[in-house]
C-alpha cells in the first residue's frame, strides 16, 4: 500500500489542526504588541508554505486509524511534533547559513537571523502550550503526550548540538556520524510511535520495540537526506549543499574508505575551512560529488538505507498489530524512493 494514500484522508484535518494549535490561546489579554504577533504569523505561514511531507504530523494518526484508536488526539499530537519539527528547520537554516529550503528563500534570508530565531522560539513552543489544552486529547494521557514531545525536542536539540561539533574537524568515523544522525533524527519518531502507542494502549513487548525502530528511522532518514544532497534533489538549489558548508556527508564518508591518506587529510582541512566560513567553490564541489560516485559512495549509502528501512519493516511486521505494521511497512516503501 503507498503511503501517500494511506495519509491522504489526514492531510486537509492536519492542516486544521496545525492552524488551530497555532492560534490556540488562554482567552486572557495579550501584553506583547500586535505587530510582533502579526510578524510572527506572517514569518509562521511563510514558512509552512515551503512544504514538507508532514510525516511526523500524519504518522500517528494513521498509525492510530489502523488500530482503530483516538485519530482526534493522535492528530493534536502529529500537528504537535510537526510544528516542533519546523521550529528545529528555521533553526537550521540560521546555523547553517542556508538561504533555500525547497527553493524558497528561508526566514533569516527574508528577515534576518534575529527575527527568524524568535519565529523558530514560537514553533517550538506553541504546539506545547497548545497540546496542553486541546480537548481532542483524553486527560489521562495529555501530560504524557506533552512530555513525550518536550523530550524529544530537547534530545533533537542535543543531536543538532553534536552535529554543529562535527563541522570544522576534519573526516570525524562513520560510527560518529550516525550516532549525531540518530540524535537529530530519531527522537521525534520515537514521539510519533511512543504517541502512537500510549494512545492505542500497545502492549510492553510493543513498546519496548520503539526506540530502535526510531533509531532505524532516525539513520535511514538521514542517510537519505545525505543521498539527496549528492544527487542534487533536496531542494537548495544545487547538489553538495551540505558538502560547501563543510559537513561530512554519509557517502562522502562511505567513499572515503578507498582515497589514500593524503586525499582524506585534504578533504578533512578544506571541509574545516568550509565551516569557518570558506565555502567550497563549485568546482571543487563538483569534484568531490564525483569522486564519491566513483568511489561507490552513492551505491554503499544507498545499501545502507535499504539495511535500516529494512530492519524496520521486520520488527512492525512481527510485534505490531497487523493494521499498523502495513503503515510503517508502506513508510519505509516510501523513504526508500529517492525523489526529493
Amino acid at each position: 500500500m503507498q503511503f501517500d494514500l494511506l495519509l491522504a484522508p489526514w492531510q486537509a484535518v492536519l492542516t486544521q489542526r496545525l492552524a488551530d494549535q497555532w492560534q490556540a490561546s488562554p482567552g486572557e489579554p495579550t501584553l506583547a504588541p500586535a505587530a510582533g504577533q502579526q510578524l510572527l504569523d506572517t514569518m509562521s505561514e511563510l514558512h509552512m508554505q515551503t512544504g514538507g511531507k508532514r510525516l511526523r504530523g500524519l504518522l500517528p494518526a494513521a498509525l492510530v486509524a489502523a488500530g482503530d484508536g483516538p485519530v482526534d488526539a493522535a492528530l493534536s499530537l502529529g500537528a504537535a511534533i510537526e510544528w516542533v519539527h519546523n521550529g528545529t528547520l528555521v533553526h537550521d537554516d540560521v546555523q547553517d547559513r542556508d538561504e533555500l529550503r525547497r527553493g524558497t528563500p528561508t526566514l533569516w534570508a527574508r528577515f534576518g537571523v534575529a527575527q527568524a530565531i524568535n519565529a523558530g522560539d514560537a514553533l517550538l513552543v506553541t504546539p506545547l502550550a497548545a497540546l496542553l489544552r486541546d480537548p481532542a486529547v483524553p486527560n489521562e494521557h495529555r501530560v504524557a503526550l506533552t512530555l513525550l514531545v518536550a523530550d524529544a525536542l530537547l534530545a533533537t536539540i542535543a543531536g543538532q548540538t553534536a552535529d554543529l561539533l562535527l563541522h570544522g574537524h576534519g573526516l570525524p568515523s562513520l560510527e560518529h556520524v550516525g550516532a549525531v544522525h540518530v540524535g537529530k533524527t530519531a527522537p521525534l519518531f520515537e514521539a510519533c510511535l511512543a504517541g502512537a502507542a500510549i494512545l492505542l494502549e500497545l502492549p510492553p513487548a510493543t513498546q519496548a520495540t520503539i526506540q530502535p525502530m526510531a533509531k532505524a528511522l532516525g539513520l535511514a532518514f538521514q542517510i537519505r537526506d545525505d543521498l539527496l544532497d549528492a544527487l542534487g534533489l533536496k531542494g537548495r538549489g544545487q547538489a553538495g549543499a551540505d558538502v560547501r558548508e563543510g559537513k561530512p556527508t554519509w557517502p562522502m564518508l562511505l567513499a572515503a574508505d578507498s582515497w589514500t591518506g593524503e586525499q582524506r587529510d585534504r578533504l578533512g582541512e578544506r571541509l574545516h575551512q568550509a565551516a569557518q566560513g570558506e565555502p567550497l567553490d563549485d568546482a571543487e564541489v563538483g569534484q568531490i560529488i564525483n569522486d564519491i560516485k566513483a568511489h561507490g559512495g552513492i551505491d554503499a549509502a544507498s545499501g545502507d538505507l535499504h539495511t535500516q528501512l529494512q530492519a524496520v519493516r521486520e520488527v512492525a511486521q512481527d510485534v505490531w498489530p497487523p493494521q499498523c505494521a502495513l503503515v510503517l511497512v508502506a513508510l519505509c516503501d516510501r523513504l526508500a524512493k529517492l525523489d526529493g
